[in-house]
């Protein structure tokens, strides 16, 4: 059941790099420093799980798309508590002892994100369609409970994760399924393309996979055109990726009660003042600021101030 040793290189090689997004997708979404260190990656049957998650642990899986399987994002109860408790505002620092609705609804925004990120970009390390329908999630015992789609030998990536000066705990990633095979498989060369868009587009915008051209920018102030040129010619496969712009009036925090007690006719004061630039982000990274204008009878914006594009484009 073991892996052999070409496999296991193989599926070590895909799951490293997936695990890694995963992890900056997490400190994304909760504003706070993540480490996760994989601890083992193999071949085992379901029914070890138990023994290598002991406890109440947070399950969220996933079917595949095209016959590909399943697949399952697995954290250890204490560290899924302090997740929840960071997602709806509070600090981390008296989680709940048990997640009722509220927090599992946040925990689920979090798992459904990060689990998104990991197969998109195994996804296209494989050159696979590999599109994820989310199944419940839930708080369970391994040793009495059974993951949906999780059944037969499995690959199991193993880790621990901690979350800054919080807490730590346990994390697993497992596949079930045809997946299973296209994993031993390892990445195909023809998927550094795919890998180079998946980086834009997955994960909030960050893009820390390149190609060999984009490697070589000259950061030199007095290359500015160099520098441009050899982006343009690195982005040319992904320049029909659509991106998502938003504009942002403000931003103000709200604690939970009084979201609770939100009716029509509540007023929100935002952190900017009337007439002020709005922000522009594309990816949700920062970009430009403008101001509102409108156009027959739709809203639009009217760019004043703009970043330079060689910073404009890692931010994509």
């Amino acid at each position: 059941m073991a892996l052999q040793e070409k496999e296991k290189n193989n599926v070590t090689e895909i799951l490293n790099q997936a695990i890694q997004n995963g992890q900056n997708m997490i400190a994304e979404l909760l504003g706070k420093e993540v480490s996760i260190s994989v601890t083992s990656i193999d071949s085992i049957d379901s029914s070890d799980l138990n023994s290598i998650f002991p406890g109440k642990n947070v399950v969220a899986p996933v079917e595949l798309s095209d016959g590909m399987g399943s697949a399952a994002l697995i954290i250890s109860e204490n560290i899924a508590s302090i997740m929840a408790d960071l997602m709806i505002g509070q600090d981390g620092t008296n989680p709940p002892s048990s997640l009722e609705d509220l927090h599992l609804s946040a925990v689920t925004e979090l798992t459904n994100q990060v689990i998104d990120t990991i197969i998109s970009n195994v996804s296209s390390q494989v050159s696979k369609s590999m599109l994820t329908t989310p199944l419940e999630i839930s708080s369970i015992d391994l040793s009495s409970s059974v993951i949906s789609g999780i059944e037969g030998t499995i690959i199991l990536l193993e880790g621990d994760i901690s979350i800054g000066n919080l807490g730590n705990g346990k994390i697993g990633l497992v596949f079930s399924g045809e997946s299973v095979e296209v994993l031993k498989q390892g990445p195909k060369a023809e998927s550094s393309a795919a890998g180079f868009v998946s980086d834009i587009t997955a994960g909030g915008g960050k893009m820390e996979k390149t190609t060999a051209s984009a490697q070589n920018v000259v950061t030199s102030e007095l290359q500015e055109e160099k520098k441009l040129t050899v982006y343009d010619k690195s982005l040319d496969i992904v320049m029909d990726v659509p991106l998502t712009i938003t504009v942002e009036l403000g931003r103000t925090e709200k604690l939970v009660r009084d979201v609770l007690e939100m009716s029509p006719g509540s007023v929100i004061e935002l952190d900017k003042l009337a007439g002020e630039p709005v922000d522009i982000l594309v990816n949700q990274k920062y970009i430009a600021k403008g101001e509102v204008v409108v156009i027959d009878e739709n809203f639009g914006i009217r760019i004043t101030d703009i970043i330079r594009p060689a910073d404009r484009i890692p931010k994509l």
